[in-house]
């Protein structure tokens, strides 16, 4: 067995700035902290002399850490990364901790819920911030780049401005544009509460209680390829959670760009393998 082999990614430069990129943040850290807080201060010396009576848990705290296990487990079941599962873990996590400070003092769960406003205000979870290759169309201007040349994969977001999840997504489709994009693989957005005629072209509602904003779809030889949130078979929109690492698997854009890389011409693909190693 080659254990070397194992820990050879751990080396590895790009994984190694990936993770520092994701978890030695300020937000990620003082999130654990924050979570566990209830815990330390109330079984750690000399901490829990000084605000608790005593330096134990009641046997009611240790079962609610133990159901709050059973959730955190379960609701995390189908996250699609560590970092979300640690952001899943930590919300609950403190929601625990505040029930628990409630129940030994009112003004410790006043100053801890403080804290967590402070943190949810001045250390906010990071988001992308870097350029993007999304071109922003109007109208018919769409379906007719997408008929123009089949060659090309269009990945494109039906959004609008108004919309929450939208507003989220944003930040993770430029950065999937910014890493994926070649001349033959172009990533699209469309504010479809401007064209209704798009939306309902595309069959997707624009209503404020509409569960089909934001869609991504993929287009491939002009026709529609991929779809998220689906549609099934009864005609109800399927959820679906738009993280990068969902977007990537389900609609396969790593086997997407090593497919239309491959019928670049040979200088093209030289320069967009240049670009990815940059990245």
């Amino acid at each position: 067995m080659d254990v070397v082999g194992l820990f050879r990614p751990l080396f590895n430069v790009k994984y190694i700035k990936e993770v520092s990129k994701t978890y030695l943040i300020p937000h990620i850290y003082v999130n654990i902290i924050l979570s566990v807080s209830y815990f330390l201060l109330k079984t750690v010396s000399p901490f829990c002399d000084i605000l608790f009576t005593d330096c134990s848990l009641a046997l009611q705290q240790w079962e609610w850490l133990t159901f709050l296990g059973c959730v955190i487990v379960l609701k995390n079941r189908k996250q699609a990364s560590s970092a979300e599962y640690v952001s899943v873990a930590c919300m609950f996590a403190k929601a625990l901790n505040l029930i628990m400070f409630y129940q030994n003092s009112v003004p410790y769960a006043f100053v801890y819920a403080m804290m967590c406003l402070l943190h949810f205000v001045f250390l906010p979870r990071p988001v992308y911030k870097g350029p993007e290759f999304v071109t922003y169309f109007r109208g018919p201007h769409l379906k007719n780049e997408i008929a123009r040349d089949k060659r090309v994969t269009w990945v494109i977001c039906f959004y609008a401005a108004w919309s929450p999840p939208c507003v989220t997504l944003a930040p993770v489709f430029s950065e999937i544009s910014a890493e994926y994009h070649l001349e033959n693989l172009q990533f699209g957005k469309i504010d479809i509460s401007k064209f209704p005629e798009v939306a309902e072209e595309y069959r997707i509602s624009t209503s404020s209680f509409s569960k089909q904003l934001p869609t991504v779809v993929v287009f491939q030889e002009g026709k529609e390829k991929t779809r998220r949130p689906a549609i099934s078979a009864k005609g109800t929109v399927v959820k679906y959670s738009f993280t990068k690492q969902n977007i990537i698997k389900d609609f396969e854009i790593n086997e997407i760009y090593n497919q239309c890389r491959k019928s670049l011409p040979k200088q093209k693909k030289t320069t967009s393998e240049a670009e990815k190693k940059e990245q």
